[in-house]
């Protein structure tokens, strides 16, 4: 699939900050990015439950998980090779 830089921050920044659909969530860490850069980003923000897993089973991943992603998408923003 084809994304952005901006719009693989604009998903993350969304999950983790809450403000996100479910299936937005679901698409991005189900369905490859053609950018092999922000695939890696993909790839990492799928790692990130298991090196950081939930303290809550409804959770996602850990508060320590959630801002290695909010970190991610803010290097994106910022221009900063993935």
């Amino acid at each position: 699939m084809k994304r952005t830089r901006e719009q693989v921050a604009s998903t993350i920044e969304g999950f983790v900050n809450g403000g996100a659909n479910q299936w937005d969530w679901d698409g991005f860490i189900s369905i490859r990015i053609d950018d092999p850069e922000l695939e890696k980003i993909r790839q990492r923000c799928i790692s990130v439950r298991d090196e950081f897993p939930p303290d809550k089973v409804t959770d996602y991943c850990s508060p320590a998980g959630m801002e290695v992603m909010r970190k991610l998408a803010d290097e994106l923003k910022a221009g900063a090779p993935a």
